[in-house]
């Protein structure tokens, strides 16, 4: 995807990251930023339903640090306009061997808890266990490349899920009569009105940690590793909730962020 087309998506994104969600970056951005400048990165985050991985990238672009490929789940290119969003915003259908090669040509970003995500949707102190792809695509990666180690930069965000509003269908007779025909979803959402519901969202970015191919030469040692990044995460994203929760956001900054966007009020 050519630079024009993450220009065009940068102008409604740039809106949605400054003033509808107002979104700040805390942590160890910069960090990660100077070695995105210097080396593709594995780029690792709490989920809620992608809206994430376009404030990441927004950020991540407007920074120079290059280009980010999103992983997503396969299923969601089967159906019709998703799939053309997602092809437009450089997402890829997820694979090891799809993350391996697109590491070689830009960033990726990955979701390490899978469809599992919506436990910690509607629990934000769990979060599930994370699948082990992205170290299977860091080792393929480094096997492929040549390259000894490859750098892990770990993510968390609260508040995105505070603007969605959905009911979850899980019965199965539904979900094998109305959805898997299409896509073979676990679950399907069906949005609540208002949906999309304006936020205040906290990023947390981590430290940048180095990987070698030889901490990762072991399901035993892929699986210890999986654990560990879960747990970084995971106190990424408290830290995140705690600086969201210190911030006092609640429903009157909310109201008084639609009564800008509706009226053109200026707001604190």
């Amino acid at each position: 995807m050519g630079d024009s087309v993450y220009e065009s998506h940068s102008r409604w994104i740039k809106w949605l990251h400054d003033y509808y969600l107002r979104v700040e970056h805390l942590g160890a951005l910069e960090e990660c930023i100077e070695v995105a400048r210097k080396e593709n990165a594995i780029l690792i985050s709490n989920h809620s339903l992608t809206i994430e991985a376009t404030l990441i990238n927004y950020i991540m672009h407007i920074e120079g640090a290059g280009h980010v490929g999103t992983l997503v789940f396969p299923e969601a290119f089967k159906l019709p306009l998703v799939r053309e969003f997602f092809r437009s915003c450089q997402c890829i259908p997820i694979s090891v061997e799809a993350g391996a090669k697109a590491l070689r040509e830009k960033h990726i970003l990955l979701f390490p808890e899978g469809m599992d995500f919506l436990n910690g949707l509607t629990d934000p102190d769990h979060m599930p266990e994370f699948h082990t792809g992205f170290l299977r695509m860091a080792h393929q990666y480094m096997k492929d490349s040549g390259k000894k180690s490859v750098m892990i930069l770990p993510i968390a965000h609260a508040g995105i899920e505070k603007m969605l509003k959905f009911w979850v269908i899980k019965n199965e007779k539904v979900l094998n009569t109305l959805i898997r025909p299409i896509a073979k979803y676990p679950f399907w959402v069906v949005p609540k009105i208002p949906f999309f519901l304006p936020s205040k969202v906290i990023v947390n970015w981590g430290e940048p940690i180095r990987i070698t191919r030889a901490q990762l030469d072991s399901a035993g040692k892929v699986h210890r590793q999986s654990r560990r990044f879960r747990e970084v995460v995971l106190a990424l994203r408290k830290q995140a909730q705690a600086e969201r929760d210190r911030a006092g956001w609640a429903l009157k900054p909310a109201l008084k962020t639609l009564k800008s966007l509706a009226f053109g009020m200026e707001f604190p």
